[in-house]
């Protein structure tokens, strides 16, 4: 089963910030070698992002990576400095339409600027971050049925032309608020999340996160109004559908089927797939989970609903080949010791170590690319403002004092730990995923789908440099044997300290991976032997890898779906 996916601890704001308190480590404790394997110092050049060999890892702010296309992180604005240096090339927005367009007619532009009036869309596009805006909210005065939950009603005219003589029907004002919208912002605000986990109902356990009391069939129309508005006021203008909650619309159907997804999925099948151009979904917690939900779980998978992924589901609707976003993905620690803040107490077994989300980090974007998502957005840069948070979000920790704009110690692990994608990982020219197997004689992957993964081998290739991202799933130290195929090699940990790695006689580069532990116990728990997030996570980076170079790792097998 690995962890749950229905977030009673997710943030209704998405904002994240940080201090550095990670652990300095020396360098004989994180690094160990095998037979044949020869560790010593290396300036590197010629790396993507000018990597050079540090003790510990550094943040230019002066000197930022590259903007990756692929990479995105959630409400960069709120900590600037670090969203630029975090190689992101996109960011989410939140655009609430109820504060937007308080009131019929013009728009509150006022909500995209900061307190010196400055407007931050031009501030982001012109650092070179894109933006993805999630639109949601219905103000009370466009609400069919008054007096519901703020912001969920399905809103009024929506069956109204958007479009009357080729002007824009203020009758359908949902139309009309998407019309001015994408008009007023195009090329700052291209693509738009229309809502977010609208397949989650207004009771039980995640009821806070209700945002939609519509009918399926009534979200449907919402897109496809939002697509013909926006589209007419931007040519490049993108929709993209309400980022998806899996486990929670599984759990309504009892793990064997997805009740609002499949009445969603009939209504595309028989009305058109040509309203969204993106499908969005939200994941959190267990990496495995994002490589499941993109190519379908083992087939003897227990709970039915896991055994196809949105891949099959949506070419099944005739969505065919339209891209998978992911729009959230983390994972939580609790071990940061911040003002009123006792760690302990927030150990709930869900939650994990600032060292382990670090490995989350590399795991979780090493499987999503490899599996085929054309995007992945962290959940988010900067925490929510304290004491307040029982909630940490954030790659930095929070600050409200611009002194504090370029303070390196804000930053967590998992910081340093999305830069190292950001270098290697994402925008690659060709990804592969590489399991080494272990015997399931109790057929346990039907509780864990990737039960049978033992180690890890996620492998891009960008020109001619070659990164291997490397972890363990099991809870024995093992070994890996991996073909040098480069002029030269490093080695990267979890958190960005980088030494050399060379080749034994035999010409392969060898490492021992640590053991995994974080198990999760609870509601059952996961099976004995699976741990939902791997080992300690290290990154091999070759420079001068030929481009069609193949990959040779001793007893591992290439995944491609299954």
């Amino acid at each position: 089963m690995g962890v749950p996916g229905d977030r009673d601890d997710r943030p209704a704001d998405p904002r994240s910030s940080g201090h550095l308190g990670r652990r300095l480590y020396r360098r004989r404790d994180l690094f160990r070698t095998t037979a044949g394997a020869v560790i010593g110092t290396l300036s590197v050049t010629g790396l993507p992002g000018g990597v050079l060999a540090a003790d510990e890892p550094s943040i230019d702010f002066d000197d930022p990576l590259p903007r990756s296309e692929s990479l995105g992180v959630n409400e960069a604005f709120k900590a600037m400095s670090f969203g630029d240096a975090s190689g992101a090339g996109w960011t989410r927005w939140t655009v609430q339409w109820f504060n937007v367009q308080p009131e019929p007619g013009e728009l509150n532009l006022f909500y995209f600027r900061d307190h010196n009036g400055e407007s931050i869309l031009e501030r982001q596009l012109a650092s070179g971050l894109k933006v993805a805006a999630m639109v949601l909210g219905t103000p009370e005065w466009a609400s069919e049925i008054p007096d519901l939950k703020p912001g969920t009603s399905v809103p009024r005219g929506l069956y109204e032309p958007v479009f009357i003589d080729d002007e824009v029907n203020e009758d359908n004002t949902w139309g009309y608020f998407m019309y001015l919208l994408a008009s007023e912002f195009a090329g700052l605000m291209d693509v738009f999340e229309i809502w977010n986990e609208v397949e989650i109902p207004a009771s039980g356990s995640n009821a806070l996160y209700n945002t939609w009391a519509g009918t399926a069939e009534e979200y449907y129309q919402l897109v496809k109004v939002a697509s013909e508005a926006a589209k007419r006021a931007n040519p490049d203008a993108k929709i993209m559908t309400s980022p998806y909650s899996y486990f929670k619309d599984k759990d309504a159907g009892g793990g064997a089927r997805l009740p609002w997804f499949d009445q969603f999925a009939s209504i595309v099948k028989a009305k058109g797939a040509d309203v969204f151009d993106y499908f969005a979904l939200n994941l959190y917690r267990n990496p495995h989970d994002l490589w499941d939900r993109y190519h379908g779980g083992v087939p003897v998978a227990a709970e039915e609903a896991d055994r196809v992924g949105f891949r099959a589901r949506l070419d099944a609707m005739g969505a065919v080949g339209k891209p998978i976003w992911l729009t959230e993905i983390n994972a939580m620690p609790y071990d940061d010791p911040l003002p009123g803040w006792v760690p302990s107490d927030r150990n709930d077994g869900f939650r994990i170590t600032m060292a382990e989300q670090a490995d989350y980090v590399l795991q979780a974007h090493a499987l999503a690319f490899a599996a085929g998502y054309e995007k992945v957005f962290f959940q988010a840069l900067q925490d929510d403002p304290y004491p307040v948070p029982d909630e940490l979000w954030g790659l930095v920790r929070y600050s409200d004092d611009p002194e504090c704009d370029q303070d390196a110690s804000r930053a967590r692990p998992a910081y340093h730990a999305y830069r190292i994608v950001a270098r290697f990982v994402a925008d690659a020219n060709r990804a592969e995923l590489h399991v080494r197997k272990r015997n399931d004689p109790s057929r346990l992957s039907k509780f864990a789908s990737r039960f049978e993964w033992a180690q890890h081998l996620a492998v891009f290739h960008k020109g001619t440099v070659r990164a291997s991202v490397i972890w363990n799933g099991t809870g024995l130290e093992a070994s890996i044997s991996l073909k040098a195929s480069g002029t030269s090699a490093i080695l990267i940990d979890n958190a960005g300290s980088e030494m050399a790695l060379e080749p034994g006689p035999d010409g392969r580069l060898t490492w021992v991976l640590p053991a995994a532990y974080r198990h999760f116990d609870q509601f059952g728990g996961d099976p004995p032997g699976y741990f939902y997030i791997g080992g300690r996570t290290f990154v091999i980076v070759e420079q001068g890898v030929p481009p069609s170079a193949s990959v040779d790792a001793q007893g591992f097998v290439r995944q491609d779906g299954q």
